[in-house]
């Protein structure tokens, strides 16, 4: 399977209603459709937000907002969601396998505890910030530097194969999503497959000139 999930991941948030969050993103305006699971929002769906809670968290599955928050030092947004969630911890996560491309940015109180991204195509690791978290250190564990300072695995099962840090992003953000969801992303059925997201439809650019 192909993975292309983008969410935002905020803990111990009060009760807040959809309409007030999706302003707080800036996407008012958005419209209801019908609920739908987890499995269903991963893609390219650039014109839908889904909102969910799960384990105590509320989860976002947008493509914009993590994609502008991961590929930059600081944003507007970021703060934003900080400022309206002072107590909580915000994890932004994006992931594109078929490109290996990954992701995420972990804010908590106003501060990146972490943020850590890469690709396949032209950057390797570009940002790798903050001290590594318990659910990275046994990927980390396996690894190891190169003449060139490029970072390699190898993995116990597979001995006489070396990955790039781009093979094993994927990994890494499954084993960040049990932070918060209790499981790794790819083994949480319960969390793909049973659990409802309310989907909106974002309000079209060629709306707000009406």
């Amino acid at each position: 399977m192909g993975w292309k999930t983008s969410l935002i991941i905020i803990t111990s948030t009060p009760e807040i209603e959809d309409q007030r969050l999706l302003n707080i993103l800036g996407l008012k305006g958005s419209t209801p459709k019908s609920d739908i699971v987890f499995e269903d929002t991963t893609g390219f769906h650039t014109d839908k937000v889904s909102i969910g809670r799960y384990n105590g968290n509320l989860i976002i599955c947008e493509w914009s907002i993590p994609e502008k928050v991961i590929q930059n030092n600081q944003t507007d947004i970021e703060r934003i969601l900080m400022d309206s969630f002072p107590y909580s911890e915000i994890c932004f996560i994006q992931l594109v396998s078929t490109v290996n491309f990954w992701g995420y940015k972990l804010i908590d109180n106003g501060k990146v505890l972490r943020h850590r991204a890469g690709d396949g195509q032209r950057n390797g690791t570009y940002f790798d910030i903050g001290e590594p978290l318990a659910q990275e250190k046994e990927l980390l564990a396996k690894s190891y530097f190169d003449e060139a300072g490029n970072r390699l695995y190898i993995f116990e099962d597979d001995p006489n194969e070396i990955y790039t840090e781009d093979q094993v992003g994927e990994e890494f953000v499954f084993k960040l999503c049990a932070r918060y969801l209790g499981l790794p992303l790819d083994e949480d059925d319960e969390f793909l497959y049973g659990i409802k997201f309310s989907c909106y439809q974002k309000r079209s650019w060629w709306q707000f000139w009406k």
